[in-house]
């Protein structure tokens, strides 16, 4: 399955060059999957004991979920690699995930979430489905219907949100694309570029929805993705 964190964290693997194989799992194998091999279950309320991304290092037979975890873990045991979370920016990233999700991701997820179904595999959608909308109490199709007020008002929401996140780059003062102002990426940026590119896998490369995105704040966001060409090879 494809979601915005396991394409922001092989980003972050092509960024370190540590050669990887992605194995695709359907919703319904996760559980039994990552639980044979050791990942430990997550302890929050808020969140599915076992979810994605995550790892398995066979060089140190190491299973690590959590896309900050595995940040953490490569950057210590593979110290020769491009560093994604630099000691000195820890505070940064801890309160970055919080604020992203909070100003932006939360806000996406009516306009996306029925339409993240069409691009899972049929026992996947069945899966994803079935679970979204016993949890929520009603069909996801029912979360922003198109043409509806509602749907006018999450895409408002979203459209502010973008704007947001737009302000902490420009906040620098020097037209950087990347968060770090010095050409390298961090775990922030690939947090980022891989909502972009779960929004253009969800809403078509052509679509409306996705020119909209793209064309915010005055094409930034078009602008933000292209730097990322040269990390982007997430097929294997």
């Amino acid at each position: 399955m494809s979601s915005p964190i396991t394409l922001h964290r092989r980003l972050a693997l092509n960024y370190k060059g540590l050669p990887y194989r992605t194995e695709w799992v359907e919703y319904p194998e996760l559980t039994p999957l990552l639980s044979s091999l050791g990942v430990q279950p997550s302890e929050s309320a808020a969140s599915p004991p076992y979810t994605l991304p995550a790892i398995y290092d066979p060089r140190t037979r190491k299973a690590i979920m959590d896309s900050y975890k595995i940040a953490l873990y490569l950057d210590s045991t593979y110290p020769d690699t491009p560093a994604l979370v630099r000691a000195e920016t820890r505070v940064f990233h801890a309160a970055f995930e919080h604020a992203f999700d909070m100003v932006l991701r939360r806000h996406l997820r009516p306009l996306v979430l029925h339409r993240a179904a069409a691009v899972l595999s049929p026992p996947s959608a069945k899966y994803f489905l079935e679970t979204r909308e016993k949890a929520l109490g009603f069909k996801l199709e029912e979360l922003s219907p198109p043409g509806s007020a509602k749907r006018v008002q999450d895409w408002a929401e979203v459209e502010k949100g973008f704007s947001v996140v737009a302000s902490w780059f420009e906040a620098a003062g020097d037209g950087r694309l990347l968060l770090s102002g010095d050409g390298t990426l961090t775990h922030a940026d690939t947090h980022v570029a891989g909502c972009l590119m779960w929004l253009r896998l969800v809403f078509g490369p052509e679509s409306e929805d996705w020119r909209r995105v793209e064309g915010l704040n005055g094409g930034f966001w078009k602008r933000y993705l292209a730097g990322f060409a040269k990390w982007m090879d997430t097929s294997r």
